[in-house]
């Protein structure tokens, strides 16, 4: 697949916070060499973007301006093979651009709204409306899911064939380092246990079963990295941390805690685990068919007592815990790239 032109569309391009899907098309790039990037950038914080949002349409309003500019570079210079995240695909079901193309899931818009939004209307617009487009993006495509989870939403909810390429994380900036100078340097208590959560603080994320937890373990910080978020006495939101930096805030911490009602594969579990962090998650925060095992809890339900139960147990067993040696060989970079080289050649002829 050596000098392939590859296409990405995608949410949001380069210039947003290190989300998710914005760490994954880093990744791709270093897989499968130069990318171009096609996203977005009009954005819809006005009103009728508010209007979109309400009706499930936000997002598919704006997959048709991303792809729009990628169809007309690839009618200028002609891609390889096109890649789309998510409900991004869905214009190029309908355009038929006359190559191969990938379409990749990190989570269902239809398990989103099942398992993690509150209110029946939102429920109605993502699982009916949005869900609908985000179908239509795998329709007739070479369909990747990036967790077993998500694989078998594809499956059972879009009636769409895929396969399963894992994320990956990078294990030489995400690795173990030294505790307490951690602390010091980020102005930390040294003797305080700290457990971290990385993500929106919102409902999906389980950010009412964090402050409830927090509630009931006093004794221990909670640190909040994603955006501006609720306090208490024990919980201090860090607002938006840069990615680059997230290995210092790791080392200072004892356990990663995500409480999420739903997840398609967290990168931010993923890398904390990397940093050899034991992890305390939901059932469905849990990527790993076969539960987290050496990595740490993951907790049945939503009750706060069995969340606290869970990290006590992690306080006071953490030198049982081996999350990166269960890591390294699974999702590390290496995995990642000769699985998407492999997919990649075999569609453009390169073997």
């Amino acid at each position: 697949m050596s000098g392939s032109r590859v296409a990405v569309l995608t949410p949001y391009g380069p210039g947003r916070p290190g989300g998710g899907v914005e760490v994954f098309n880093q990744c791709l790039a270093r897989a499968l060499g130069p990318i171009e990037i096609f996203a977005d950038s009009r954005g819809n914080g006005d009103a009728r973007g508010t209007d979109l949002r309400r009706v499930g349409l936000e997002q598919p309003v704006a997959a048709v301006r991303a792809a729009r500019t990628l169809l007309r570079r690839h009618r200028e210079a002609p891609f390889d093979v096109i890649i789309s995240n998510g409900v991004s695909g869905w214009p190029l079901t309908l355009s038929n651009p006359g190559v191969p193309l990938i379409q990749v899931y990190h989570f269902t818009m239809a398990g989103l709204a099942r398992q993690a939004l509150s209110l029946r209307g939102d429920r109605v617009t993502t699982g009916r409306v949005t869900a609908m487009f985000d179908r239509l993006a795998g329709m007739g495509k070479h369909v990747v899911a990036v967790s077993h989870r998500v694989l078998h939403e594809v499956e059972s909810f879009y009636r769409l064939k895929g396969r399963f390429i894992p994320n990956a994380v990078d294990i030489d900036a995400f690795h173990p380092s030294e505790s307490r100078r951690a602390r010091e340097a980020l102005g930390l208590p040294l003797e305080t246990p700290i457990g971290i959560f990385v993500g929106r603080p919102d409902h999906s994320k389980g950010y009412d079963i964090l402050l409830r937890v927090a509630d009931q373990l006093p004794e221990v910080l909670f640190l909040v990295a994603g955006g501006p978020a609720e306090v208490r006495k024990n919980v201090r939101s860090l607002g938006r941390i840069a990615h680059p930096e997230l290995p210092d805030w790791y080392a200072a911490s004892d356990f990663f805690f995500l409480p999420s009602r739903y997840e398609g594969f967290s990168l931010s579990l993923l890398e904390a685990l990397a940093c050899d962090l034991p992890a305390v998650v939901s059932d469905a925060a849990c990527p790993f068919p076969d539960g987290l095992g050496p990595c740490g809890i993951a907790v049945p339900g939503a009750q706060a007592e069995d969340f606290a139960r869970a990290i006590r147990r992690v306080l006071a067993a953490r030198a049982e815990f081996a999350p990166r040696d269960f890591i390294l060989p699974r999702y590390n970079f290496d995995v990642f790239r000769h699985r998407w080289r492999g997919l990649v050649g075999s569609l453009v002829g390169g073997g």
